[in-house]
C-alpha cells in the first residue's frame, strides 16, 4: 500500500511558502520586503528539494513498477513534467535568492514570481486531485 501522508504534508508546507511569497508579490512594489521574500524563496527551495527527492526515490519508482497501466502512464507523464518545472524553479531561485537580486528589477521579479508560483500551484493541484487521488481511489 502506498502511503501518501508525508507527501500530503509536504504539499501543505509548500503551499504555505507559496502563499507567503504570493502575499508579498501582490503588494505595491515599494512595499515588498525583499529580504523576507528571499528567505521564503530559499525555504520553498529546500522543501521542494526534499519533496522531489522522496518522490523520485520512493513514490515514482513504485508507481512505475505497478501492475496498473494507468498508474504507470500517469507516473511517467508527471515525472517528465516535473523535471522541467524543477529546472525552471532552480533558475528562478538562482535569480532571486537574495534581496539585492529582487530589488535589482522588481518588475521582472513580480512577473517571474507570478509565473513560477502559478506553475507550482497547478502542479500541486494536479498531483493532489489527479495522481494522488487515483492512488487513493484504487487503494494502491
Amino acid at each position: 500500500m502506498i502511503v501518501l501522508d508525508n507527501f500530503d504534508r509536504q504539499h501543505g508546507v509548500i503551499t504555505e511558502e507559496v502563499s507567503i511569497i504570493e502575499k508579498e508579490v501582490k503588494k505595491d512594489s515599494s512595499l515588498i520586503n525583499a529580504s523576507e521574500v528571499a528567505l521564503h524563496i530559499s525555504r520553498l527551495s529546500g522543501h521542494l528539494k526534499m519533496h522531489l527527492l522522496e518522490e523520485d526515490k520512493f513514490l515514482y519508482p513504485s508507481l512505475l513498477n505497478n501492475n496498473d497501466k494507468q498508474i504507470q502512464t500517469l507516473a511517467k507523464e508527471y515525472m517528465d513534467e516535473m523535471g522541467d518545472l524543477a529546472n525552471e524553479y532552480n533558475e528562478y531561485k538562482s535569480n532571486y535568492n537574495v534581496a539585492s537580486k529582487i530589488l535589482k528589477d522588481l518588475d521582472s521579479f513580480v512577473n517571474d514570481t507570478t509565473k513560477i508560483l502559478k506553475a507550482l500551484k497547478l502542479r500541486l493541484s494536479k498531483e493532489d486531485h489527479g495522481l494522488y487521488q487515483l492512488i487513493k481511489d484504487k487503494s494502491l
